[in-house]
């Protein structure tokens, strides 16, 4: 490689660097770090997606995602703290202390099956297809952060400046490629404080039955983002005005379980609950994990006689709420947490009771997840407010239950607008210790 690098312009020739008034300090020095040292191996790197929408709109980004023109294990080469992961597309994810990012390989148009949703998604392409393969507009804008230049293919920077959500295919392609996307929009639409295309809004109207396509993973996945981000309320709100609610909570894979009310209306259900998730994370309460927030709204939709039995009595047949739990889309690594939160809450009801406590070692595992999920579950099955108030107060001293989904570390703090992040720090020089100051010596014995 000899010692000139291209510039960006140089690299894709393709767009001018607009005036888009964004500067490296509001960027994490581990996501430099990643595109410096993939840059002076002879590679592309830029910052796309969520991360350039918000920074574009003055929000703090929750995670950075980079592309580049290097294959998966090319950067698995490069990094020592890197793995691949992904079935439908591979791709490397890189894991600091403190964040992990992941790096993906341009990608190209998918193939479809017949019905017109993504069959593969493993084809590598260039940095204008990898655009015009996303699903929104404000999601395609892509970022070099060593040469300042902000690349729109799609015009994503128009539709942010009209605070609109369109996709960039017709709707029609966009929601048969993937229909999740109807659920992404809504999500973008709340959360930013955005208008919907109305064509986009009138196609998820018409094509609510593909989300019966969907498989109940990524579904509960959704369903998980949307109880945790303190705007539940608006949320659902919304997907009941679309006719989104019922598939989303796909509730006739156990009719036994879900109250007759809760089949008919589940958003009157589930009002008194998501305003109380809501109100615990404007209060101040700790990050509950999904998997806690899945089964408050679980026991909310649950039948009476069968939520006392799973909540107040012996727990409910075990094989049978395990087929629900998997039915219902949980993921495999919260089954088996899901039913040990359960199980120490049952003896957390039983001592507000009066019962005594049963005589063990230690705390039974879950009992921290556990307490959480009385106190967003506080007023439809209430525990005396003294011993919820102790029991909360004690949260520091109590282990994690290991849940796939758990939020660690847990009520960071976020790093002040407009400071820049320390570059000398062991983030910045990567786990394996390689960064901007060059590898560890190893000591000699």
């Amino acid at each position: 490689m000899d010692g000139h690098l291209p510039s960006a312009k140089e690299r894709l020739g393709v767009l001018e660097a607009q005036e888009h008034g964004l500067h490296t300090h509001r960027i994490h020095p581990n996501v430099l770090f990643i595109c410096h040292r993939l840059v002076e191996n002879g590679y592309i790197a830029l910052i796309v997606g969520g991360a350039i929408r918000d920074l574009m709109l003055g929000r703090t980004p929750k995670d950075f995602d980079l592309v580049t023109d290097a294959k998966p294990e090319t950067v698995r080469a490069l990094f020592r703290n890197a793995r691949i992961i992904g079935r439908r597309f591979r791709l490397a994810e890189l894991r600091f202390p403190s964040m992990t990012v992941e790096v993906a390989t341009f990608r190209s148009d998918p193939q479809v099956k017949t019905s017109g949703m993504i069959h593969r998604d493993n084809r590598f392409g260039t940095p204008q297809e990898d655009a015009f393969r996303r699903d929104f507009t404000v999601n395609a804008l892509s970022f070099d952060p060593l040469n300042l230049a902000l690349f729109d293919y799609v015009g994503g920077m128009h539709d942010l400046e009209a605070r609109m959500i369109r996709t960039i295919k017709t709707p029609n392609e966009s929601i048969q490629e993937d229909p999740v996307r109807m659920l992404r929009a809504v999500r973008f639409k709340v959360r930013l404080g955005f208008q919907m295309d109305p064509v986009l809004e009138g196609e998820i109207r018409s094509s609510v039955r593909l989300l019966g396509d969907v498989t109940r993973n990524r579904l509960a996945e959704e369903t998980q983002r949307f109880l945790t981000r303190g705007n539940a309320v608006v949320m659902y709100e919304e997907f009941a005005r679309l006719g989104l609610i019922k598939p989303l909570l796909h509730m006739k894979c156990g009719p036994w379980f879900f109250a007759p009310a809760a089949q008919r209306e589940p958003l009157v259900a589930l009002l008194p609950y998501l305003k109380r998730m809501d109100a615990w994370l404007a209060g101040g309460g700790e990050t509950i994990c999904p998997t806690v927030a899945q089964l408050g709204l679980l026991m909310t939709l649950a039948d009476e006689p069968i939520r006392e039995e799973v909540l107040l009595g012996e727990g409910g047949e075990h094989r049978r709420l395990l087929a629900l739990f998997s039915e219902w889309g949980m993921l495999n690594g919260q089954v088996e947490p899901a039913l040990k939160v359960l199980a120490a809450a049952r003896s957390l009801y039983a001592e507000a009771r009066g019962a005594p406590r049963e005589s063990r070692k230690g705390p039974p595992p879950g009992i921290r997840e556990a307490w959480l999920l009385l106190a967003v579950l506080r007023d439809s099955t209430p525990v005396p407010e003294p011993f919820l108030t102790h029991g909360l107060n004690r949260l520091g001293t109590l282990p994690d239950l290991p849940i796939l989904d758990h939020p660690r570390p847990q009520n960071r703090a976020p790093t002040p607008e407009g400071q820049e992040l320390p570059r000398d720090s062991r983030e910045f020089r990567g786990e394996g210790g390689k960064g901007p100051r060059g590898p560890r010596r190893r000591r000699r014995r």
